[in-house]
């Protein structure tokens, strides 16, 4: 079943509301990184958590700083859903969290994720296992079990920036 935009937007705000406040701040994005990190075992040091935690941090920062009208260091979906995560601003803010996001899931860095991993990664986010498992489904194109990076870095450009409707 597709995702409209409407639903991918109500969908986004509460995926990054990882303390579920209804309100999102800087210690979400932190709580995500670190959330992922350990249901995938990561490590905390590792270069790849570094990564997606400076990723989350540049995708905060952008995102307060377009979005946070009246400066109080939390977006309310109000806020949120008047700000367009547009190509230009995800390019600045959003590539860093879209790269290192699948880098982290490649466990043993092949350019593919597995499908434990990348369902790990989608729990860990708080997304329904159906949508999960369909997602999962259409992006391993080959029927291999996995999905290759690059793809779901892809994905996750058009679910923050793209307006049609998408799984």
């Amino acid at each position: 079943m597709p995702l409209s935009s409407p639903d991918r937007l109500r969908m986004r705000f509460e995926l990054l509301d990882t303390d579920g406040s209804a309100v999102l701040t800087s210690a979400d994005f932190a709580l995500y990184a670190s959330r992922v990190c350990r249901v995938l075992g990561v490590p905390a040091e590792a270069p790849k958590a570094g990564a997606l935690e400076e990723g989350c941090r540049r995708f905060w920062e952008g995102l307060a700083a377009a979005a946070d009208r009246n400066r109080d260091g939390q977006v309310t979906f109000e806020e949120y859903s008047s700000f367009s995560h547009d190509d230009s601003w995800f390019a600045e803010h959003g590539e860093a969290y879209a790269a290192a996001l699948p880098a982290v899931c490649d466990l043993d860095d092949d350019g593919l994720i597995e499908r434990d991993d990348f369902l790990g990664l989608h729990s860990a986010a708080g997304f329904p296992l159906s949508y999960s498992t369909k997602l999962f489904s259409d992006l391993d194109s080959g029927g291999t079990g996995r999905v290759n990076t690059a793809c779901f870095t892809e994905f996750l450009r058009k679910f923050y920036t793209g307006a049609d409707d998408l799984l």
